[in-house]
């Protein structure tokens, strides 16, 4: 029940130039999709496009999973830099989103990340309601507004007091910003406002079918986030399963459904996963 710790770096080699290559094809693909979205004569036209925006919004997310872990390139630079360019299509901030998962390793099924259970202090209806809110989007919704709003602040550090006994799992689970520096987080939101700017230019974006594309990839990201952990063992390593997927999508998806797997050998590379799950 253990983290298997890293004890060879050649045993399992990271794919740098197939992850290159996927995340600029995902980023292409991304924009192209949403210029299609937007030209587009009909509703239907534009929602068969979100979905299909929302996959592929899908793998961005593992391979910027995977640069959170250090293994999506093996420079470290270009493990970042990629990492930060596939964020930018959230648009969120990627050092949020690496300082947050680490986190999540160290404290996964703890007080601060138990979604299904209600804890002493909290409401049961409040807990239901936010429960369901995040799974239809809100998490997503999330991402941005925390991107623009830490960016604000002007320090080179947050300060976030400890949480009492009682506290609910919010007040414990907001701790991680004490790890986040603001600096990198405004580097972020200039990389993802020169990116914003250059793909409306470009493409011609309109707001409304940006909209339904972000709704169609909110609902799909956020509605997944928890299946993997819901209803586990409270262990921080054990707490968590290993899914079936139809294999295209778990080809898509960079075998995120290995997810124990993952958690009990974070530094292996996804292209592994099968053979060591």
């Amino acid at each position: 029940g253990h983290f298997v710790r890293q004890s060879d770096s050649t045993e399992y080699p990271i794919p740098g130039i197939l992850n290159g290559a996927l995340a600029a094809g995902q980023i292409i693909l991304s924009f192209a999709l949403l210029g299609a979205a937007s030209q587009a004569k009909t509703f239907w036209a534009t929602a068969l496009l979100a979905v299909v925006f929302a996959f592929v919004m899908q793998l961005g997310f593992g391979l910027a999973h995977e640069a959170a872990h250090s293994k999506l390139h093996p420079s470290s630079a270009l493990n970042e830099g990629l990492g930060v360019l596939l964020y930018s299509l959230f648009p969120g901030s990627y050092h949020l989103f690496e300082i947050a998962h680490l986190v999540h390793h160290r404290r996964n099924r703890s007080d601060a990340e138990l979604e299904d259970y209600v804890l002493p202090g909290e409401i049961r209806w409040r807990k239901r309601a936010v429960y369901y809110l995040i799974l239809c989007g809100l998490f997503w919704f999330l991402t941005p507004l925390a991107l623009l709003t830490l960016a604000m602040i002007p320090g080179r550090s947050i300060q976030i007091p400890a949480p009492g006994e009682n506290a609910g799992g919010f007040s414990r689970y907001m701790q991680f910003l004490n790890s986040v520096n603001p600096a990198r987080i405004r580097r972020d939101l200039l990389v993802t406002v020169a990116v914003w700017t250059s793909a409306a230019l470009l493409l011609h974006l309109k707001l409304s079918h940006l909209a339904v594309c972000y709704a169609a990839f909110a609902f799909c990201w956020a509605s997944q986030q928890y299946i993997y952990h819901v209803r586990t063992p409270r262990h921080v390593v054990l707490g968590a399963v290993d899914l079936h997927l139809w294999l295209p999508f778990e080809l898509l998806y960079l075998h995120f459904n290995y997810h124990l797997t993952h958690h009990v050998a974070a530094w292996v590379p996804w292209i592994y996963l099968p053979k060591i799950a």
